[in-house]
């Protein structure tokens, strides 16, 4: 191991031995603790109830607290089995005929038996806990169907195309409404409270005759353009949202729909800080909170002032908000982490990924401190086709706009180099899954703009995402309707395509492709032919493949494997040893 390698390796250990907790469910939590290798269910006094083996991705405490039911995996990837915890006993009971894919469980009220719709296997699927006893019905292969919490039994979401959802009272059978595209559903007083893809609806327990939207049962509806939506909570009669508006997260109250107040996890000194989930439980608001340098911490929400501050653990560096201007004038946000004293230009990784409406948002990563503590600066984007700034926003950089994306990432890159925070020699653009077609197509596309460039897990292939587990979900993102308009912009916008054009002896960044060997989603297979692309036009790319890892939740040891390899590579790209 090389010098500089060794330092990195020393610095992302020391990173990683914070944990990231978990909000409280039921009187217990689902969380990695510090020092720990993976994720474990918690008792709220910290004790541990159990640590598997394998990965556990959501729990569902029964109503009388004894058991809990867990989407467990036995990889990285996101395909997930039924497990049942007996608390006391702190064991694990696996039901592996009972496959999961992000499927919530309901309890039946005297804690006996649970729901599910087993999506992997399109089965609704309800299993006496007591008798072992399973009944299954088969889900229409046509639509989606979905339960949430709410009522006597539940509420069931049947989703069927171009008809949008339809929520419905499984106790009565009676609709309570239709939406274009629902996102989740919960209890809210006598009645039931909508997440949408259009804000939020308030709607009485009742029926709506023919299941249209909203009604005469809609109590209010509450929608902002400029916000995008990221959590839900029901504190008593109050609805506390989670959106993200101006680039930074923040909490909107409402009292009977109408909005009574603004919160921002405002930042400390040194960092800049976000609010990434929200939840009540017996009562109390908390917040996951966290930054560049300050690690994830759960704290309960105080009605004392206007600002949630806790105490960063790092004091080796700042995080600073630039706004940059785009090549239209637009402002791109884009926060720069970097060690403190420093005044550049430095060696700096630049992370994107600015598309299905996700924000991007300055979080804490094991790598952002271990690349600040060795001497370089770490950089997230605002890209359009993101979350950051609402509806209009996130479609400028959609379908047909989807090039505006990678456009917004050059001008970013430009923007940093001009303010003497970087150089070209000095630039490492980076991004995963769709962050990493972006990055890609910066960088070949703008060769001059960096030194180097990563994709992880990223379809590279724009003319073939259907060949991907999940890539038809993804069409209207990239704007291919099939038609030959669509087509050829594509190829146009493909890093692939871009990438076998390129004759030999052309100026290419160095390159690293990571792949992911539990990978569900991605195949690996666009990343071994840009790869090979590359070579041929004689780039020194690389490939790198990350075991035990994938598109789910991944332990430690294999983040560790994969944030050294990326860290290491923008080491030597940038002239290797710490500044």
């Amino acid at each position: 191991m090389n010098a500089h390698r060794a330092m990195l390796d020393e610095a992302l250990a020391r990173a990683e031995r914070h944990g990231r907790p978990g909000l409280p469910v039921g009187g217990f939590t689902l969380g990695r603790a510090d020092y720990r290798l993976r994720r474990s269910i918690h008792r709220l006094d910290s004790t541990t109830v159990i640590e598997p083996d394998g990965h556990l991705h959501r729990i569902f405490p029964s109503p009388d607290g004894r058991l809990i039911a867990a989407e467990w995996a036995p990889t990285a990837d996101e395909n997930a089995v039924l497990g049942i915890v007996d608390v006391a006993a702190g064991t694990l009971r696996l039901h592996p005929d009972v496959r999961l894919r992000y499927d919530t469980v309901l309890w039946a009220t005297d804690s006996r038996s649970v729901d599910v719709v087993a999506s992997r296997d399109r089965m609704l699927v309800t299993l006496n806990l007591e008798t072992g006893e399973k009944q299954t019905d088969p889900v229409d292969p046509e639509v989606r169907l979905r339960l949430f919490p709410g009522g006597e039994n539940g509420l069931s979401a049947l989703s069927s195309g171009v008809q949008g959802t339809t929520l419905t009272d499984r106790a009565t059978g009676m609709p309570l409404g239709r939406w274009p595209a629902l996102i989740r559903a919960m209890p809210f007083g006598a009645g039931v409270l909508v997440w949408h893809d259009g804000g939020l609806d308030a709607v009485a327990k009742v029926g709506v005759g023919n299941g249209g939207v909203g009604e005469d049962n809609a109590l209010w509806r509450w929608h902002d353009p400029d916000a995008q939506i990221i959590d839900v909570a029901v504190q008593g009669d109050r609805v506390v949202i989670l959106a993200v508006a101006d680039g930074r997260s923040l909490l909107i109250d409402l009292a009977d729909g109408v909005e009574i107040e603004r919160t921002e996890a405002a930042g400390t000194a040194s960092d800049a800080l976000t609010t990434t989930m929200i939840g009540v439980d017996d009562g109390v608001l908390r917040l996951g909170v966290e930054g560049p340098l300050t690690p994830p911490q759960v704290v309960a929400r105080t009605r004392e002032g206007t600002t949630i501050v806790p105490s960063p653990e790092y004091t080796l560096g700042t995080t600073v908000r630039y706004d940059l201007p785009a090549d239209d004038g637009t402002s791109l946000t884009v926060h720069v982490t970097s060690p403190s004293g420093t005044t550049g230009p430095l060696p700096l990784i630049l992370a994107c990924y600015g598309g299905f409406g996700v924000p991007h948002l300055p979080l804490f990563e094991p790598t952002v401190p271990a690349w600040v503590e060795y001497g370089g600066a770490y950089a997230s984007a605002q890209l359009r086709g993101g979350g950051e700034r609402g509806e209009a926003w996130r479609e400028a950089g959609r379908g047909a706009g989807k090039r505006r994306t990678i456009s917004d990432l050059a001008d970013v890159a430009r923007g940093l180099i001009e303010a003497g925070i970087t150089r070209p020699d000095l630039l490492v653009l980076v991004g995963a899954s769709l962050g990493g077609v972006v990055a890609a197509g910066c960088a070949i596309e703008n060769p001059e703009l960096c030194a180097g460039f990563v994709t992880t897990a990223a379809p590279l292939d724009l003319l073939a995402l259907d060949d991907h587990p999940l890539g038809s979900r993804w069409r209207a993102e990239f704007g291919d309707d099939g038609t030959p308009e669509s087509r050829a912009r594509l190829r146009a916008l493909s890093p692939l395509a871009g990438a076998e054009a390129l004759p030999a002896g052309a100026l290419i960044p160095s390159y690293l492709g990571v792949v992911l060997d539990e990978d569900t989603r991605v195949l690996a297979r666009d990343t071994h032919r840009m790869v090979e692309a590359l070579r041929r036009a004689g780039s020194p790319a690389r490939l790198w493949t990350a075991t035990g890892a994938g598109h789910g939740a991944n332990g430690t040891i294999a983040l560790h494997d994969l944030g050294l390899t990326v860290l290491d590579f923008a080491a030597e790209v940038t002239a290797g040893g710490p500044r």
